[in-house]
């Protein structure tokens, strides 16, 4: 459990790492083609990390391999960022409910409730159970 907790940890690092190197990329001035280059190269290098971490580090395990084998692009990135921060988000809440689901569920019904621009940062921000 604590070895796949890392993995995913680690992983979850890499994307962030690729994610910031792209802002910095768009962030630039540059033509279009120069930002599509550096694009690409990021993508490489990321995928050129993922590889060195599964074979050194994780003992050649490949959990993450079908991740890789699809096309990355910046949606792919932000939705698997997006994805780990809801899921830390709820785990979060569900502690803070004690572990106990009818009160988790009320106050999941009760950020569900709000519009869609301040889901998040009701979840997020989230230090009590309803």
């Amino acid at each position: 459990y604590e070895a796949a907790r890392r993995r995913k940890a680690e992983f979850l690092a890499l994307v962030s790492q690729t994610r910031d190197e792209l802002a910095k990329v768009y962030s630039n001035a540059g033509t279009s083609e120069q930002k599509l280059a550096a694009k690409t190269a990021a993508i490489e290098r990321l995928r050129m990390r993922y590889r060195h971490m599964r074979d050194r580090r994780w003992g050649r395990y490949r959990g993450y391999d079908a991740w890789f084998a699809s096309p990355i692009n910046n949606a792919k990135l932000a939705a698997t960022s997006v994805y780990s921060d809801r899921v830390t988000a709820f785990l979060r809440l569900f502690d803070l409910c004690s572990g106990d689901y009818v009160r988790f569920y009320a106050s999941v019904r009760r950020i569900g409730a709000l519009d869609q621009a301040h889901r998040a940062e009701a979840l997020a921000a989230a230090d009590r159970c309803y």
